[in-house]
């Protein structure tokens, strides 16, 4: 007959109560990347109140922080997010507006730098931006592309494959020797080394025409490529130099180039773009993880030399993610550092404006729903900050994409417009907000060149 053990559960369950009563008095705190919140025995039986009196705290946080000054008061029409211009005389974008307002004349193409983190990876923003653009002002194209990538499965604007490489970036920092490209990666090759790219079916990225490389070479070395999948190879010298080189191969609907490098251990790729002579380009340069602050691991003379060959009218920066915390409302620190960052960014992309997009909306699991975090409006005015302080253009995202638990919107939204890590876009919710960004770039663009001309 088997022993009645019915006291040992029972004192099991003292135990575990005992160890939840002693970890419930323990405060929230922070041990590397995890964060341990105060447990709460009670969560599922409190009253009512509990949850208007946080509601009640939460929006006197909003309001403080709504409290910001706010230099510049746009009034646009409705279903347009105004872009602020935080410039002082009104000209932010004064020199995008004039390329942009000059490209039936141009003889070179308009490039548009879209700095960001995950939130643009895999062109789930830029494609759409991209896309109705060149539908309005032309171009054919995808623009930069990095030689490897995580999420070249995922991305539909271009197909592209690799193998044999090192790859480091401004975050990994799997290199210690590494010197950091444009796009804040750096690439070297490895024997056996290969990458192969594809047109994707898209409207406007249907074939290659120009093809470029960016890189240096320390030694002699050549590329190996073929076209169209053919079996026969070009090979062509790459010049040996310490600064960053252009390489360019002009084809005519190519359908494929496939490349490979020799030796391999005297180069450094940094990216390939796709274009055609004329248009308009935006050049994802996305860095999962980057909270902005990264970019000082690039040169000025890494970013001149690369502006040289690009000539950039608009730099976006969308950045914020990586840095909000749960209830962290103080970013005094965020605000002088992505200053200096963006101050150090104008002196290498002179002839471009700058525009700067507030954090999205991102929700937290608070007691089994989900809401915005109370950190998103602070980081939000934070960044409008930022733009006062260098005297660039702003634009609220949070605001297009529709305030306070927006994000729980698209998340629940038929089809669904975010992933349900209740952070990111997925292609339809990209879709949507850079529908929004392109508006609301049209509708300043047209009250520019309306006082334009009255003042002429």
């Amino acid at each position: 007959m088997s022993k009645n053990k019915l006291h040992e559960s029972f004192l099991l369950c003292i135990i575990i109560i005992a160890s939840l009563l002693v970890l419930s008095v323990i405060p929230k705190f922070t041990l590397e990347s995890l964060t341990f919140k105060k447990i709460n025995l009670l969560a599922d039986i409190e009253i009512e109140s509990i949850d208007s009196i946080e509601v009640a705290f939460k929006d006197s946080l909003v309001a403080k922080q709504d409290s910001v000054i706010q230099l510049v008061k746009e009034t646009c029409i409705p279903g347009i997010t105004c872009i602020e211009d935080y410039s002082g005389d009104s000209t932010a974008l004064q020199k995008f507006y004039k390329a942009l307002a000059s490209m039936d004349k141009a003889t070179s193409p308009l490039r548009i730098a879209f700095y960001g983190d995950s939130f643009i990876e895999g062109d789930v923003f830029c494609g759409s931006f991209r896309d109705s653009l060149q539908s309005i002002f032309g171009g054919k194209g995808v623009g930069f592309v990095p030689i490897t990538s995580g999420v070249a499965g995922f991305r539909n604007t271009i197909k592209h494959s690799f193998d044999n490489w090192k790859t480091s970036s401004l975050i990994s920092r799997t290199d210690s020797t590494a010197e950091y490209g444009p796009a804040g990666y750096s690439f070297v090759p490895l024997e056996g080394n290969w990458v192969e790219y594809r047109p994707s079916r898209k409207r406007f990225l249907t074939e290659f025409n120009t093809v470029k490389l960016y890189y240096k070479n320390f030694n002699e070395a050549a590329v190996r490529f073929s076209v169209n999948n053919d079996t026969a190879q070009s090979v062509f010298p790459l010049k040996k130099s310490n600064q960053l080189q252009e390489w360019v191969y002009r084809g005519r609907k190519l359908k494929s180039i496939k490349f490979t490098f020799e030796p391999f251990d005297s180069l450094r790729l940094f990216g390939a773009s796709f274009e055609d002579s004329k248009g308009l380009y935006v050049d994802n340069f996305s860095l999962r993880g980057n909270s902005g602050m990264s970019l000082t691991g690039i040169s000025n003379k890494m970013l001149s030399k690369f502006n040289g060959y690009r000539n950039y009218k608009l730099v976006i920066l969308q950045f914020g993610l990586n840095i909000v915390v749960e209830d962290s409302l103080n970013y005094k620190a965020y605000v002088r550092r992505m200053v200096k960052v963006i101050n150090n960014l104008k002196k290498s992309f002179p002839q471009a404006s700058f525009l700067l997009m507030s954090v999205s909306d991102r929700s937290s699991n608070s007691r089994g729903k989900f809401a915005t975090m109370n950190a998103i409006p602070a980081m939000r005015n934070a960044q409008r900050m930022i733009a006062q302080q260098t005297n660039i253009a702003f634009w609220d995202m949070y605001q297009a994409m529709g305030g306070e638990n927006s994000m729980v919107r698209f998340v629940t939204s038929k089809p669904a417009l975010a992933a349900k890590d209740y952070t990111h876009l997925n292609h339809n919710g990209g879709k949507k907000l850079a529908g929004a960004l392109v508006k609301s770039l049209l509708f300043s663009f047209d009250r520019h060149q309306k006082k334009h001309v009255k003042k002429k």
